[in-house]
């Protein structure tokens, strides 16, 4: 809960896009100085999605979910050498993710983003500037649509940053309502965090519509599954369910109090060629673990008084609230409720990016928004075996007594490095390790966090790279970053976000950004 004081809200009602974009250059600007001329900071924010800490007390809380802007790119607009031209086209930054997945897959676009979130209720800015990944196995985060921004920042302009790997548009277009940035800070900016200014637009790249069909089941791993995944073979550690076909997407949760031989839940995502649109689809997804745990938790703790004690492998006896909340049994939940609610075998029932993903919407509980703990870490994903080995070690304790209640689970996934200076899928290829569990403010506490604190100090000390995921939990601060990222990346970004902000670097601050030691003075 944070103190507000002052709301803005951003309204897009789009028109042609070079006077729109002017438009928005004008508005947003006088806008953003205005509040700098005040000394007012602005936490902006689309859904709310992202767990880091982004609102400064008394901050001026800028609103995004009536920003949706969406445009083709007009003919006059490209570079000669584009091809694809379809495929191109500049969003506002408020746009969330579900309603620019309704208009690429219209009928007569058949369109697709490559990957996304596990949910599609985020805006795009958010999605993008946090590295959000889908785990797409051949992607990385969702930073690998974009080929240009548009910045406003408050000096009486809008700034333009494209893809210096990938140019798309012709400059003297784009400078009808931004100016030409340096190509040298597109990197920086890919993955802003916040800290570059207001994202208006993006110029995003996006692929023909592609359908995969839907496996989820409970199996026990088998001995070889490790030694296949850190070798890539992920059609062999599925099994026999692939039949010749590349899993596109691969995930699984794993009970960490269970042991080798315990069951996971596993989703699996299969390709499905096919010349044409398919014209019957699979029914929209319509929850995630996340979902599972908010939902399920609250059951688990009204069935409290009717349970009975743990007594195999339990808390310390003092350990009063970590044995009630014992009784509630995440792991356990999760898995019965993926077994009974979730498991198929729509292998051959084609669905769309947009169905294979959740729209989330914040939980409420009596008025309040509630937050599940999510936090992920990236390791490279040849030590996943290790990585994985310390994590269930450290939940199942020793001499058959725990240090932690069952108020989590594990979750992982896989992508490959992005190309932005800040993005937290920083190896080759990424296996992504997430704690997801009761949440910071459930009324009898919880474990997660401190699970997640100590599950980084035991990677430092068996020499595993990791990083986390910036919209999530993360609990870096600046030394850390710099440890993980390099001194180069993190003062590239800081002089990057200085050079666009100039004076306005204490309008666009957080919390968060401060505890990364990014905010540039």
């Amino acid at each position: 809960m944070k103190f507000h004081r002052r709301i803005a809200e951003v309204v897009e009602d789009s028109g042609e896009v070079v006077e729109t974009m002017r438009r928005r250059r004008s508005v947003l600007g006088e806008f953003i100085a205005d509040q700098y001329g005040k000394d007012r900071e602005l936490c902006v924010t689309g859904s709310g999605w992202s767990q880091s800490d982004l609102f400064p007390n008394l901050s001026t809380h800028v609103k995004t979910g009536r920003d949706e802007g969406i445009w083709e790119i007009p003919e006059e607009a490209f570079l000669p050498h584009v091809v694809g031209r379809h495929r191109y086209f500049l969003v506002t930054g408020g746009t969330r993710i579900h309603q620019l997945m309704d208009y690429l897959h219209a009928a007569g676009r058949d369109l697709s983003l490559r990957t996304c979130g596990s949910h599609k209720g985020q805006s795009i800015a958010g999605l993008v500037g946090t590295g959000s990944h889908g785990s797409t196995i051949s992607e990385t985060g969702a930073e690998t649509h974009v080929r240009g921004v548009v910045l406003s920042t408050g000096r009486n302009e809008a700034i333009w940053l494209s893809d210096p790997e990938k140019p798309v548009l012709r400059e003297e277009w784009v400078t009808q309502f931004a100016s030409i940035g340096e190509p040298a800070q597109f990197s920086d900016a890919r993955v802003h965090l916040g800290g570059m200014g207001f994202v208006s637009a993006y110029l995003i790249e996006v692929v023909d519509e592609y359908y995969c069909g839907l496996v989820r089941r409970t199996r026990v791993l088998p001995a070889e599954w490790f030694d296949q995944i850190e070798r890539g073979d992920f059609a062999a550690a599925i099994g026999e369910i692939a039949t010749d076909r590349t899993p596109h997407y691969y995930e699984l949760t794993f009970d960490p109090f269970g042991g080798e031989d315990h069951e996971v839940c596993e989703t699996i995502w299969l390709g499905i060629d096919t010349e044409r649109k398919p014209e019957v689809f699979g029914s929209q997804i319509e929850a995630t673990t996340l979902d599972v745990i908010a939902r399920e938790a609250a059951k688990g703790l009204i069935k409290i008084p009717q349970s009975v004690l743990v007594t195999d492998n339990p808390l310390p006896a003092e350990d009063i609230e970590g044995r009630i909340r014992d009784l509630i049994d995440v792991p356990s939940l999760v898995i019965e409720d993926f077994r009974e609610n979730a498991s198929c075998d729509d292998r051959d029932v084609p669905r769309t990016l947009s169905q294979l993903t959740a729209e989330w919407h914040p939980r409420v509980l009596m008025g309040f928004r509630v937050d599940v703990y999510n936090a992920a870490f990236a390791v490279p994903r040849e030590r996943l075996a290790e990585a994985m080995r310390i994590a269930q070690e450290m939940s199942c304790g020793q001499d058959n007594v725990r240090c932690f209640s069952k108020d989590f689970v594990y979750t992982v996934r896989f992508a490959k490095k992005s190309p932005a200076t800040m993005g937290f899928l920083r190896f080759e290829d990424n296996a992504i390790i997430n704690i997801d569990g009761l949440p910071k403010n459930f009324i009898l506490g919880t474990d997660a966090p401190a699970a997640a604190a100590l599950l980084q100090q035991l990677f430092d000390k068996a020499g595993i790279p990791f990083s986390m995921h910036w919209g999530k939990d993360a609990q870096m601060g600046a030394k850390a970053i710099r440890a993980q990222f390099g001194e180069a990346a993190v003062e590239s970004y800081r002089k990057t976000r200085k050079a666009l902000l100039g004076d306005h670097t204490k309008t666009f601050i957080s919390p968060a950004l401060e505890q990364w030691g990014l905010q540039s003075e």
